[in-house]
């Protein structure tokens, strides 16, 4: 990763820390994460157009660094200590 990403990384990953830390809002919010998952899913297996097998293949992975978005930020906050 390069230092401007790093020194990004480093003005906003607090700022979540409120959000990955409560259980509730970060439970629901991973529920929505899993329903936008399956339907991704679905998308690949019914598409028959490359183009949206692809799409749906980056909406996936997106969707997967959201779910790791609290260790990232508790990582990030643990490494600055």
């Amino acid at each position: 990763m390069s230092n401007n990403h790093n020194h990004q990384q480093s003005k906003y990953l607090p700022k979540l820390k409120a959000l990955v830390n409560q259980p509730n809002s970060w439970n629901a919010f991973k529920e929505h994460l899993d329903v936008l998952l399956e339907a991704q899913h679905r998308t690949m297996e019914q598409a028959t157009d490359p183009v949206d097998i692809y799409k749906a293949q980056g909406a996936v992975q997106m969707i997967k660094y959201l779910r790791g978005l609290r260790d990232q930020v508790n990582s990030a906050l643990e490494t600055k200590k």
